[in-house]
């Protein structure tokens, strides 16, 4: 057999290898550090943006406290006091919307995980306690990807710094900011499950799932199981491109097991929310069944087209104080920056992987879920057809994942520019790639500045036009006279568009500087002129300050309050002082309740419930039956005031109101707020007997009849089904009566005395998902009575009637989460030790290598 010929250099194409230089290799200053070394700095670094950024908080002795934590604190009031009185949950909230489920509004994760580590750092650093945990994952997740730290800090300050998260921090939602936290972390866990599936990457992505889930903010979460599910696709059509179907189906059987153990982890507390979203208006329709929430609900806050550019231009669109877009308003912007867009297209450009046309994917997909109601045959095809999409609102929160993909995408698109290529033309081909990026980038910002009044208006729908009839009423003159028009748009123009203008324009010309400045680094490393570490800590500063300057509009000293404490931004007002003396003479809590109308907004008012049991609240979730309430049963439709059947149906009080009410009486007038309180004297007791019931089985004939005049329901009870129970009415010679016994979130009792066998209908909100009756020891049924109370039969007799919050589902959850969390853990540590332990044994890393 003829020896093949050995080929020599000479005899290879004529294709030169790109020799190892400062530019490729980064042979420099940076390089000759340690691995341990490199990664201090760069968290070092992590570690000074963080205390820069919240140096406000950290330096100060004061806090942001958000309007929506003070709403928060005041719903929890009640369940709160149980908790430190008794060492137990509540479970129940009775002071918030005549009563509900309280696993929404306060609810402690009882099994302890890992993100109690920042639970107790966030005691005295927050919220630097989680955004450090913010920066690590995403750090950790990019440099798993790239494995180039400097990268890796430019993403974690890219994401870190989105304006969003100051954004949401101001407005309270504490929840999700902690979810976007986490974040990070979930995907880390993913990805590395895809690179090194197995029994342990199951474990540690159940460990980060859970953690992402137990921020109680599933909506983020839904949002991130999108991010995975696109990625998922990806890896699997390129593992069947591969012929690797059964290596991924593998490691899918991976990820499947460490989902299924997440979800177990974190049965408490999402078994009893998951129960309680069937009664909710996120999960129940109007007589119950399984709903969703209302198309135009659910589409409130979608992103406009236009307001995309807010993404390259922070106060495009005016920012929050100026604001002109589709919106009823905006906290600010989702803005990334320029650099962070210019890398992330680099990346895209320069460094075509799975990963990247993974996030690119997203990236674009989410944008569209975004634009929720303005891209209604998207968005209503997934309204209508995809699980759980119609359960969450303001589609503008998908931007906060496409924020978090352009940060990773931007880290990848740095690694992309100064990872050596095999050869020259490669190298060449790069460099021009990056030349024309950043000549796009700089002229798209540049026309933008330029020709501003060719793409935006600067004016909102309809505001020219109420301008014009206040200014017509203002020269008492018709809105069509020609004088007025002309007055109107000069000051319109004047005071409302050219103040837009030049808001666009400043920061047209500010992101178009910050990428001149980028653009400057790139290409000077490009041209051998600048070495890549020099290059990359340049990019992560100006990010760092670029971000930072816009968040700092929104997280300032302007913003801090003298004490973290909620509870002393609720005022006492003399008014109230009032009503707690009322209560206090009845006896205590569970005796009546009352409507404060002294917001418009009265079913988004928490404060008063803070002081007492209150008709008003706050929750993104209420109760569909009192949903309903509000709906269909509070206003008089012939009136537009609020009904006196639907005030005494849930045993209203007083009203705090601004003017009297029809069939009530001023009892108290505050002197210092000009607020009156008034009695209503034909409430209904908080329970009382009936002796008559009616069945009408549809929600909008029992509407009817509620709200009739000729209904009294003192008297009689309307039932949703025919009951097996036959009562006596009650007449001048019956002895019926109610005395109560007791009064908590987790039991109410009463003594009940009656002739004669009678329904005690309880003005309390009827929900079958836990509340359970006893009458003398005995289980009772609790029926639903005029549509949202409970009612339960007496036998005739002197009874003791308790009725006890008993949510089997909670119990049932702490087993679960104990036992798959001691599980999972048990099984990280164990796993994590016997890799440690082969290691140690002779010829151990061999071993395993091999």
């Amino acid at each position: 057999m003829a020896q093949k010929k050995k080929k020599t250099k000479g005899d290879r194409p004529a294709r030169a290898r790109v020799k190892p230089s400062e530019k490729t290799l980064q042979a420099s200053w940076w390089t000759q550090r340690s691995e341990a070394a490199r990664h201090g700095i760069c968290l070092g670094m992590l570690l000074v943006v963080a205390v820069g950024f919240f140096a406000p908080v950290l330096f100060s002795g004061e806090a942001i406290v958000a309007t929506d934590t003070v709403g928060w604190r005041a719903g929890a009031e009640t369940m709160l006091q149980y908790r430190a009185e008794t060492g137990e949950e509540a479970l129940w909230a009775t002071n918030v919307f005549g009563g509900m489920p309280g696993y929404v509004i306060s609810l402690p994760r009882k099994i302890p995980q890992i993100d109690q580590v920042a639970d107790v750092l966030r005691r005295f650093l927050w919220p630097v306690s989680h955004f450090l945990f913010l920066l690590l994952g995403a750090y950790g997740l990019v440099f798993f990807l790239t494995r180039d730290a400097l990268s890796s800090v430019l993403a974690a300050c890219a994401y870190g710094l989105t304006t969003y998260l100051p954004i949401i921090l101001v407005a309270g939602h504490n929840t999700k900011f902690i979810a976007l936290c986490y974040a990070p972390w979930v995907v880390l866990a993913f990805v590395y499950a895809l690179r090194k599936p197995g029994l342990l990457a199951g474990l540690l992505f159940a460990v980060a799932l859970a953690v992402n889930l137990r921020a109680n903010h599933v909506q983020i979460t839904y949002y991130l199981a999108f991010l995975l599910g696109i990625w998922w696709i990806v890896e699997g059509v390129g593992a069947l491109r591969k012929g690797e179907a059964r290596a991924f189906a593998v490691t899918t059987g991976w990820l499947a097991l460490g989902t299924v153990l997440a979800v177990l982890m974190v049965a408490q507390p999402y078994l009893s929310t998951y129960e309680y979203n069937r009664y909710s208006i996120r999960g129940a329709a109007t007589g119950g069944g399984e709903g969703g929430l209302d198309w135009s609900y659910a589409m409130g806050w979608s992103q406009g087209l236009g307001e995309m550019i807010t993404l390259l231009i922070a106060d495009a669109y005016g920012g929050s104080a100026a604001y002109w877009g589709g919106k009823i308003f905006t906290g600010g912007p989702h803005y990334v920056g320029g650099i962070v867009l210019l890398l992330a297209g680099l990346a895209m450009g320069c460094y075509r992987r799975r990963a990247v046309r993974a996030l690119a994917i997203s990236a674009v997909l989410m944008m569209c879920f975004a634009l929720g109601e303005n891209f209604e045959a998207l968005n209503r095809l997934m309204y209508d057809a995809f699980p759980l999409f119609d359960a969450f609102r303001v589609p503008e929160t998908w931007l906060s994942i496409v924020a978090f993909v352009l940060a990773v995408l931007a880290g990848i698109g740095l690694y992309a520019v100064v990872r050596p290529e095999p050869s020259v033309e490669a190298e060449q081909q790069k460099t021009k790639a990056v030349y024309i990026a950043v000549g796009v980038a700089l002229g798209l910002v540049l026309v933008f500045y330029l020709g501003k009044g060719f793409f935006f208006d600067f004016e909102r729908e309809g505001e020219f036009e109420q301008a014009l009839q206040s200014i017509a009423g203002q020269m008492q003159r018709p809105a069509d006279d020609p004088q007025v028009i002309s007055t109107t748009d000069q000051l319109y123009q004047e005071q409302i568009v050219q103040p837009r203008a030049d808001l666009f324009r400043g920061d047209a010309l500010r992101t178009f500087l910050f990428l001149l400045l980028a653009a400057g680094a790139l290409v000077a490393f490009r041209m051998g002129k600048l070495p890549g570490w020099a290059m990359q800590a340049a990019l992560v500063v100006l990010v760092a300050l670029d971000l930072g300057g816009v968040g700092r509009r929104y997280y300032n000293a302007d913003q801090l309050k003298p004490t973290s404490d909620p509870a002393a931004q609720i005022p006492l007002s003399d008014f109230d002082q009032f009503i707690l003396q009322q209560r206090d003479a009845a006896g205590g809590s569970g005796h009546f309740r009352v409507l404060s109308l002294e917001r418009p907004d009265w079913t988004s008012n928490a404060r008063p419930s803070y002081h007492y049991e209150s008709l008003g609240g706050y929750s993104g979730a209420k109760l569909r039956l009192f949903q309903d309430y509000v709906e269909h049963l509070f206003l008089d439709p012939s009136t537009g005031q609020p009904s006196e059947h639907a005030l005494d149906l849930l045993s209203t009080r007083y009203i705090v109101a601004r003017a009297p009410l029809p069939g009530t009486r001023e009892v108290y007038r505050s002197a210092s707020t000009g607020l009156v309180v008034l009695e209503n004297p034909d409430a209904l007791p908080r329970a009382f007997l009936v002796g008559e019931t009616e069945v009408i089985a549809t929600p909008e004939e029992t509407w009817a009849r509620l709200q009739s005049p000729a209904f009294d329901p003192h008297r009689t009870a309307i039932l949703a089904e025919p009951i097996d129970f036959a009562v006596t009415p009650v007449d001048s010679t019956s002895t019926a009566t109610v005395a109560l016994q007791r009064f908590g979130p987790r039991e109410i009792a009463w003594s009940v005395g009656t002739d004669a066998p009678r329904l005690l209908v309880a003005s309390e909100i009827y929900y079958p998902a836990g509340w359970h009756a006893y009458v003398d020891g005995e289980p009772a049924p609790i029926y639903r009575a005029d549509y949202l109370l409970r009612a339960v039969p007496i036998p005739a007799g002197t009874q003791d009637v308790v009725m006890r919050f008993e949510p089997s589902s909670y119990r049932l959850s702490l087993w679960l989460s104990g036992l798959s969390t001691l599980l999972v853990y048990g099984g990280v540590l164990a796993l994590l030790g016997l890799a440690r332990y082969r290691r140690r044994q002779p010829g151990g890393v061999q071993d395993e290598a091999a």
